[in-house]
């Protein structure tokens, strides 16, 4: 698969990842890395004659908007904002299931797994309990459609990532008994017919001092014949396909409270 560039200046280049690739690899004969795509395969390490630094992480099974800086003095200046959580992020994803609620806020702590055999799985934590590596971890979600794939009910939602801990949409999805569709972790290995997970990061903003990035993609599955011939919609509940609709459904689950709306608050 292709990686497109989105954006490239002297400090930032955003690509679009595809899914089912890694970002790197320490293994030189890996070639389905973004790195082997877009520079050398040793880019990402500081001893490279040209190196990149990601500052942000995607899944191999995700797709969508990846940011590299070019150089250290960037990488510090982005990893800041993402550590002081003033940037935005935006995925799309089609999950299991018609919610019942069209804003729903989940605060599950979130840590490594330890039940045997996990599979480097993450899990949701209680409050009581949050010790050694668990986080406090906060998602918001907007219903966007509801349908059927394959005659199973399935619903696209928008997510925001308010905290970003490991595999947090992921295991929040399933927390709230909406896993993501072709998620073989989180559906215990058994969703295997679904030819990717469909989990897409759309759109990332980046409030840089001197000047803001703002990148997003194409919405990435209704052009997938793989998933539209499969797919039949039921409601539309708000419009987002293209770039202007995205951005008005970003700008209303940004907001504290939508008139009108049936919220769900999942926490523990």
């Amino acid at each position: 698969m292709a990686v497109d560039k989105l954006y490239e200046c002297d400090d930032f280049l955003v690509v679009n990842k595809p899914y089912d690739m890694y970002i790197n690899s320490d293994d030189e004969n890996e070639k389905n890395t973004v790195t082997c795509h877009i520079a050398s395969h040793d880019s990402h390490l500081s001893t490279s004659s040209n190196p990149l630094f990601f500052i942000q992480r995607l899944d191999y099974s995700t797709s969508g908007v990846l940011c590299i800086a070019k150089n250290k003095t960037t990488a510090g200046l982005a990893g800041k904002l993402f550590e002081k959580r003033l940037t935005k992020k935006y995925y799309l994803a089609i999950v299991r299931g018609h919610p019942e609620f069209q804003v729903a806020e989940i605060r599950y702590a979130v840590g490594v797994d330890q039940t045997p055999d996990h599979g480097h799985r993450m899990s949701v934590v209680s409050k009581t309990s949050i010790a050694g590596d668990a986080r406090p971890a906060h998602t918001r979600l907007l219903l966007l459609e509801t349908g059927y794939y394959c005659g199973q009910p399935v619903a696209v939602v928008l997510l925001k990532p308010i905290t970003g801990r490991r595999h947090q949409l992921r295991i929040h999805c399933h927390s709230a008994s909406h896993t993501i569709l072709g998620d073989y972790t989180y559906s215990d290995r058994t969703d295997t017919a679904p030819h990717r997970m469909f989990l897409h990061a759309i759109r990332l903003v980046l409030p840089l001092p001197h000047k803001p990035l703002d990148i997003q993609t194409a919405e990435p599955f209704f052009s997938d014949s793989q998933f539209s011939s499969k797919w039949k919609s039921h409601r539309v509940v708000y419009k987002y396909r293209s770039k202007e609709e995205l951005l008005a459904a970003c700008d209303d689950l940004d907001r504290e409270y939508i008139v009108g709306v049936k919220y769900k608050d999942y926490r523990v």
